[in-house]
């Protein structure tokens, strides 16, 4: 499965929860490890380390929609 990644440094973790919350809101099943923990159902995903956030999606859609909105 080839998944597509955003990541946001330092400068855009306050905006990590807002995401996040889009996420759950506009696209539905996903968050933390969310490929991991159900792989069936999750439609993306999000790990944060260090202050470094990475989201990932399966549906290139899901992806553009994310991508017109927090770039």
């Amino acid at each position: 499965m080839e998944l597509i990644r955003f990541s946001f440094g330092k400068d855009r973790f306050h905006e990590q929860r807002a995401m996040l919350t889009w996420c759950e809101t506009k696209l539905g099943p996903g968050g933390y490890y969310a490929f991991t923990k159900d792989p069936e159902n999750a439609k993306w995903s999000i790990d944060s380390m260090f202050g470094h956030t990475h989201f990932f999606f399966r549906d290139p859609k899901d992806a553009l929609m994310f991508s017109l909105t927090w770039q």
